[in-house]
């Protein structure tokens, strides 16, 4: 299931399941994401789940509204764009990073380590293996 994650400043903030098979994005009390900034549209962009047969998992896409300001995804302004893991998304003065887990391995599980910090746990990269030759 894919998500977005706000960005403010660089850092991820307030993470929002895209558990729907439609998300408005917009001014508008009523959208699924209500954004309260002036350069955004009562009804700015929609990001659709689409059932990707062939590869049995959902495609996203995001399209912009005809709003004023437009929609961006990677600093470049789109009508209709396929979502990928890790694009950012700007509407008006918001960032959110789309992630899609949609190709992450079920069977491999995080390991949790402790840190110096009481109640904080990090993961910790696959270390990688060299094969010999």
């Amino acid at each position: 299931m894919a998500t977005l994650v706000q960005l403010k400043e660089g850092v991820a903030g307030i993470r929002l399941r895209l558990d729907k098979p439609q998300f408005r994005i917009g001014r508008a009390k009523d959208n699924e994401i209500s954004i309260d900034d002036e350069l955004v549209s009562k009804t700015h962009a929609i990001i659709e789940a689409m059932e990707n047969k062939e590869q049995a998992v959902f495609d996203y896409y995001i399209q912009d509204q005809q709003s004023t300001n437009g929609t961006y995804v990677n600093d470049k302004k789109i009508n209709l764009y396929k979502l990928s893991n890790g694009d950012v998304i700007r509407i008006g003065m918001s960032n959110f990073k789309f992630l899609d887990d949609t190709n992450d391995d079920p069977a491999e599980t995080a390991q949790l380590h402790k840190t110096w910090i009481p109640g904080v746990f990090v993961t910790k990269p696959k270390k990688k293996t060299r094969k010999r030759p």
